[in-house]
């Protein structure tokens, strides 16, 4: 009876152990259910939500190329040097090692290496490859490298066309130049990924990536700038500065039947890859940020206006005076040995190719204001000219209502008035190409991330300026400038046809004329029959001499021979030169 008892209370306790634990199985093949199949996406967007982290993805910035397909500027990976304070157990040896690596730490910096409250310090930015070896190499605890997100700008080609390319800030951003004004192609459009990442928010190896947006590399941009007639240009300028111990300089070569410009030369210049190190001064684009009064070479704007009107034929004689008195305004002949006399008079060739500013105000008050200032205007005078190069001066080119009794006077000789360099580089190419009026550029193609061209620019012409005739007559001018006028002999080049105009002009400071301190220019083309440069020289406050002769026609000579030997043109003219009597 006893054992019967027994036996029939271990079956129970067994069968409700059986039974729960088949609940419990039941329950947990329930829940099991529940989380993986019926809650299972909502939880695991949940849980990927707590332990990820959607970040910005930096697009590659295009390149910028010269128009040979040569790299000028370029980004390559960066890396950058960064601290953990808190790690550091000493910061003075820390310090004592970095600095003959990445140079002189600043004050604010070293304080907060000696910080150990603190978990993150920037040591130095976007540091070259091996700059962030050696820095590994260390070996030190709480010091470290790590990849940027932007890449590190590059300029290859060091201060070679500086002030046109520009430079860009920290995170790849264009703050001068190409650099700023093609920013919003050259920097592309960033992305967005997810990454799985730890409590710090760092990414956890083999975790899975997610691209929200893929990031789209910038376009690239290949210039009109030829690199090796930049180099002469810079050079030529860099020598005629030094000579005269000048204060600053421009010359530009541009294609006269396109509109391309194919060197712009400031100096001074700086390094693009350390801007930091320059000043606003080095990094100044003279040739379209500095308008000035072009003195002499604006006489070709007095003789266009003055044949165009009609009043003026080239048999039209002046009477030829050494000063004239216009508005109270005493107006002398520069004496430069080329003085026009008195008693005799003298034609519009003559005016131009001695460069007598009587003569040319005797001229401009001859055709009236009206058709002097027309001139201006088509001439594109007082409006920028749209090239593409940031920051542009539109010049000063004042309304006759705005003028004086000798506004018209001294304006005939380019004074009242100022342009930009490259304004008066784009005249000189209308004269050279039979009186059109072309948009100078700087950019020839635009390219995609795969290096196929998305675009290509074509020659802009603007209007008419005068006629072919009139072209061919300025042109004719300008060549006895440099035959046995004011060019002869520093303009002419053995072996090539040269025509331009000499241009000395007083420079103007807090509304008056600084004695003493001129600019002097040249502009011209060569060959002469059928130009392909056309070469502008400029020369700020030079000491010695200031006449543009002297000062920036050799400049003009040695970088119109340079460039015709790059154009594979050989000398086969001998050199004509008549002396002055």
């Amino acid at each position: 009876m006893h054992r019967r008892t027994f036996a029939r209370v271990a079956t129970t306790r067994a069968k409700v152990v059986f039974y729960g634990w088949l609940i419990v199985a039941g329950f947990l093949t329930w829940r099991l259910y529940d989380v993986q199949i019926r809650q299972g996406p909502v939880l695991a967007k949940e849980a990927l939500a707590q332990r990820s982290d959607t970040v910005e993805v930096f697009a590659r910035r295009g390149s910028i190329f010269d128009r040979d397909g040569n790299v000028l500027v370029r980004s390559l990976p960066s890396e950058s040097v960064y601290a953990v304070p808190h790690d550091i157990e000493d910061a003075g040896a820390a310090v004592a090692a970095l600095q003959p690596i990445v140079g002189k730490l600043d004050p604010a910096t070293l304080a907060e290496l000696h910080d150990r409250s603190l978990w993150f310090v920037w040591i130095e930015r976007k540091v070259p490859h091996d700059v962030a070896q050696r820095v590994r190499a260390l070996g030190f605890t709480g010091v470290a490298v790590k990849e940027e997100d932007s890449g590190r700008r590059v300029d290859t080609v060091g201060t070679l066309a500086s002030t046109v390319l520009g430079f860009v800030g920290t995170d790849e951003n264009g703050l001068a130049g190409i650099e700023y004004s093609f920013d919003d192609w050259l920097r592309g459009q960033s992305g967005e990924t997810t990454l799985e990442t730890d409590e710090f928010g760092r990414a956890i190896p083999f975790g899975r990536d997610t691209v929200v947006k893929p990031a789209k590399p910038g376009l690239s941009l290949q210039l009109t700038i030829d690199p090796y007639l930049q180099f002469v240009a810079e050079q030529a300028l860099g020598e005629q500065i030094k000579t005269w111990h000048a204060l600053d300089g421009t010359a530009i070569v541009m294609d006269p039947w396109t509109g391309e410009i194919l060197a712009l030369a400031n100096l001074p210049d700086y390094d693009p890859n350390a801007f930091w190190k320059s000043s606003a001064n080095d990094e100044r684009d003279r040739a379209v940020m500095d308008a000035y009064e072009p003195g002499s070479t604006f006489k070709l704007v007095t003789a266009a206006a003055a044949l165009e009107s009609g009043k003026v034929t080239t048999r039209s004689r002046f009477p030829a005076h050494d000063t004239l008195e216009v508005g109270g305004h005493l107006i002398h002949n520069a004496e430069d040995g080329f003085l026009a006399g008195t008693g005799s008079d003298e034609t519009l060739e003559e005016i131009i190719e001695y460069s007598h500013n009587v003569g040319a105000a005797e001229v401009g008050m001859r055709i009236g204001a009206r058709a002097f200032y027309d001139m201006e205007q088509r001439a594109g005078f007082g409006n920028s000219t749209e090239s593409g190069l940031p920051g542009e001066n539109p010049g000063i080119v004042p309304p006759p209502s705005e003028w004086s009794g000798s506004s018209l006077a001294t304006m005939s000789f380019g004074q009242g008035v100022s342009v930009t360099p490259l304004a008066m580089t784009r005249y000189y190419c209308a004269i050279a190409n039979g009186g059109m009026l072309l948009r100078p550029s700087i950019v020839k193609k635009v390219l995609n991330a795969q290096g196929a061209v998305a675009y290509a620019y074509a020659p802009q012409i603007e209007g008419r300026v005068f006629s072919k005739k009139i072209a061919a007559t300025l042109k004719s001018f300008l060549r006895t400038v440099v035959v046995h006028g004011t060019g002869n002999p520093s303009a002419q080049v053995p072996g090539y046809t040269t025509a331009g105009k000499t241009g000395t002009a007083q420079i103007v400071a807090n509304g008056v004329y600084e004695p003493g301190a001129y600019v002097a220019s040249f502009i011209g083309m060569v060959p002469y029959e059928h130009p392909r440069y056309v070469i502008y020289v400029k020369v700020d406050r030079p000491v010695g001499a200031y006449y543009g002769s002297v000062v920036a026609a050799p400049a003009f000579a040695k970088i119109a021979r340079e460039a015709m030997l790059h154009n594979s043109v050989l000398p086969n003219v001998a050199p004509v030169a008549k002396p002055h009597p």
